[in-house]
């Protein structure tokens, strides 16, 4: 069983790992040894980006100071923490043994404290786009720990209730519940809220779906340390809403942090923001065994279901012109009753196991739906799969640590019907080259099983 401490480990030296093997030189044998001795992995998280800053030129943050870039990537390895301790990342099942108080059950609204929300309220201002760490992060409020490292602060659960006494939130989610509980039992944690850098609320924000968009952003505005979203990080995995589902959460939060799955380029800010994958339930249950790089039976798959019908006929019409080696799947109309819809992927007549057919094709597409952010790239890494994103304007997850050009191929999507003969342009060496960087992308984002 893994625990919160056995994750940072993994975070840390899953992160140095990927960085000495692609740049071998900087790290000599006698220093790798020294490094795995080392007891403060966050540390070496911060070390590994940082690193990889400096290698790649120009930083991808422009003009941001040192100590704020530093306190970014921090933030990363503390949004990378709690979710792959919740299994959002698919690699580990949904169970955490914990000895603290954040469990499903103590976490019912019927036990927590109610706080009246008047229609009156105030409302946060919406997300302040030109939000940047130099100008909305108050670094020092983060300089009271030793070796200034980030203390996270996470409220407690109050059932927060409108005039009418209707709750403005039901139940935590059991993955939010477990985000709360990774960080919890991190170092990061305290209990004394004046010693914190980061506050978390208890607010589930992670399902847009789920929230009455107002009353949500009034309880925001009710907490303690609020003060216009400042060093407050919240966390949302479907965002949007019907008929236009914006790409970032519509609740309005001013300064906060947004730990978000599918940013466009239009609501993300870039040194600011994080990019985290949207959940897929699919792969959470499923053992998929690693596959070595070379050929696969399909070049190039798609799975997607309820996909746009322009979309639908371009794929259709790239299958009838590439025959067997390409393979187009939709959801199927004739499976046996009792048989899971979902984990089943058909063309025509055919049924696939889904997400096992992933691993037979050497390039999957990820097109973008009603929300930008799709769970099939989780299930695509981690069936090996390289995905090609047809998703303009998509901030892929942790884009800003993450190299995602050796590990992914983007396709503008005016360039669709065309994408057959772009990835026949790509080396075979290239492409088994790529296919090793799949799993080890996978793996910085969590594989693992315990």
């Amino acid at each position: 069983m893994w625990n919160a401490e056995v994750l940072k480990s993994l975070v840390a030296v899953t992160c140095l790992c990927q960085m000495m093997q692609s740049h071998s030189r900087l790290y000599p044998p006698h220093t790798v040894a020294r490094h795995q001795e080392c007891e403060e992995e966050a540390l070496w998280v911060i070390m590994c980006a940082s690193v990889k800053y400096n290698i790649r030129g120009p930083a991808l943050i422009p003009r941001m100071k040192t100590k704020h870039r530093i306190y970014y990537i921090t933030l990363f390895s503390i949004v990378l923490l709690g979710l792959i301790a919740t299994g959002m990342f698919q690699f580990w099942p949904h169970s955490i043994e914990s000895s603290s108080d954040w469990s499903v059950q103590k976490r019912s609204i019927r036990d927590v404290p109610v706080v009246r929300l008047p229609a009156d309220s105030p409302v946060p201002e919406r997300g302040d786009l030109s939000c940047r760490m130099h100008t909305c992060f108050d670094v020092y409020r983060c300089g009271f720990n030793p070796k200034n490292k980030i203390k996270v602060y996470i409220y407690s659960l109050k059932k927060y209730v409108d005039d009418a006494g209707v709750p403005v939130s039901s139940t935590i989610s059991q993955e939010y519940n477990e985000l709360l509980t990774a960080v919890s039992d991190s170092d990061y944690y305290t209990e004394d809220i004046t010693r914190a850098c980061l506050f978390i609320p208890s607010i589930d924000l992670l399902n847009q779906n789920a929230l009455r968009v107002k009353e949500t952003a009034q309880a925001l505005a009710q907490l303690s340390r609020w003060d216009r979203g400042t060093n407050h990080l919240l966390f949302n995995m479907l965002p949007g809403g019907p008929p236009d589902y914006n790409t970032a959460l519509d609740v309005p939060r001013d300064r906060a942090l947004l730990a978000g799955g599918g940013f466009s380029t239009w609501t993300y800010r870039q040194g600011y923001d994080v990019s985290i994958p949207v959940y897929s339930p699919l792969s959470a249950e499923v053992d998929l065994p690693e596959k070595g790089p070379g050929p696969r039976r399909y070049f190039l798959l798609s799975s997607q279901m309820a996909l746009h019908p322009e979309y639908r006929e371009e794929l259709a019409a790239l299958q009838a012109r590439h025959g067997e080696a390409a393979l187009v799947l939709d959801k199927c109309t004739n499976l046996s009753e009792g048989i899971p819809a979902a984990r089943k992927r058909c063309h025509k007549h055919q049924v696939f196991d889904y997400p096992q057919v992933l691993q037979e094709a050497t390039f999957c597409v990820v097109l973008r739906g009603a929300r930008l952010g799709q769970a099939v790239l989780s299930d695509v890494l981690r069936a090996g799969c390289v995905p090609v994103i047809i998703a303009d304007s998509y901030i892929l997850p942790f884009s800003e640590v993450l190299d995602w050009k050796r590990a992914s191929v983007a396709v503008p999507e005016e360039k669709m019907p065309h994408v057959y003969s772009i990835l026949q342009s790509i080396p075979q060496r290239q492409i088994e080259e790529m296919q090793r960087q799949v799993r080890g992308q996978a793996a910085l984002l969590g594989r693992g099983r315990g």
